[in-house]
């Protein structure tokens, strides 16, 4: 998964000896014209006040040049065939690319205990009728799973999203929150995302994460999923979905409407980010405490690739980025790229 998140270094290079030399050339040409080149006389042209004393401090001023570079980075995630995080790489196992160009890694770091600010949308919409109480078990453990640093908040949506808790830390008053949810009405998936992501803008930790707790369907909401898309790419959340399925070897389940999970949809919301997505099933027994720990021990670490971007244009472009890895049997998970400007972000 990729966090990044650029950061705007600025680089003033005050060219003081490029100013003098430029005076010094264009005094000695003016001297050599009006003195009919006599030798040794050269003249200095003053500043505004009148003294020469000053003209380094003015020529710092008049001949001094900002520039700004984005120094862009990159939070991803290393898995296993498996599906097990992979520990122990270095920079030199990554490599980077921007728009199809490589780019060479001027930082890294592998951080092994990354403090989260973590959102869980819950839909309670009426397709979760018979997966409820398997999604706010799963919603319950992961809760509990997080670390004394961490802070959540949670919201359930179907026709409406409604926060049940701000950001908080965890605890265990935390699983009095999912007391009497019922289920029923349309889903409006995306509004609700698009809620969770404006709660975002006040979490205390660099790491943001939406956890999705879902079957992925959106009926009726205002905002569109290339609206959704464009929000996502223009935050710095990572998505994670946990879609629960309904069996069709389930005898119960096949007496009713089935829901089957919208795997395109939920692939979409995820990739772009740099998270991922894992389904369950309904009705079949799942260690969920395990699942809930094995995705905190993934939110909780990162390895993080910063470079300074051969096109350092700041246009508003979109800028693709790829990790490669020089390790085939695992795989590199991270954001798919940023917008070029002056809030540079990719997580």
């Amino acid at each position: 998964m990729i966090e990044t998140t650029a950061i705007m270094t600025t680089y003033r290079w005050w060219l003081t000896a490029v100013a003098a030399a430029c005076c010094a050339a264009t005094s000695a040409a003016g001297g050599a014209q009006d003195a009919g080149g006599a030798a040794g006389t050269t003249d200095t042209v003053p500043d505004a006040s009148g003294t020469i004393e000053n003209a380094p401090d003015e020529a710092l001023d008049l001949f001094s040049l900002q520039v700004e570079v984005p120094l862009v980075n990159v939070t991803a995630t290393v898995l296993d065939l498996s599906g097990e995080y992979v520990e122990g790489l270095a920079d030199d196992n990554f490599t980077i690319f921007e728009d199809g160009v490589e780019q060479q890694i001027a930082f890294f770091s592998h951080d092994v205990n990354v403090p989260v600010s973590l959102g869980i949308l819950v839909d309670v919409s009426g397709s979760m009728r018979y997966k409820i109480q398997q999604s706010l078990q799963t919603a319950r453990e992961v809760a509990m799973a997080l670390s004394p640093d961490d802070e959540v908040f949670i919201v359930t949506f179907a026709e409406d999203s409604n926060v049940l808790t701000d950001f908080t830390p965890t605890g265990p008053d935390i699983q009095e929150v999912f007391r009497g949810i019922r289920t029923g009405g349309d889903t409006h998936q995306f509004d609700a995302i698009g809620l969770a992501l404006r709660m975002m803008e006040n979490a205390r930790h660099q790491k943001k994460v939406l956890l999705l707790l879902t079957d992925g369907f959106d009926t009726r909401s205002r905002l569109r999923i290339e609206d959704v898309d464009e929000l996502l790419k223009e935050s710095e959340v990572l998505v994670y979905a946990i879609g629960i399925d309904d069996d069709d070897e389930d005898p119960e389940v096949a007496r009713r409407t089935r829901y089957h999970v919208y795997h395109y949809m939920l692939a979409r919301l995820t990739d772009v980010t740099g998270g991922r997505a894992f389904r369950i099933y309904t009705g079949r027994r799942y260690a969920l405490q395990s699942l809930a720990e094995i995705l905190l021990q993934e939110l909780h670490q990162q390895y993080t690739l910063s470079y300074y971007p051969t096109n350092p244009a700041l246009d508003q472009s979109w800028r693709e980025i790829r990790v490669r890895l020089d390790n085939p049997a695992a795989t590199v998970r991270h954001r798919t790229g940023y917008y070029a400007d002056e809030a540079v972000g990719v997580e």
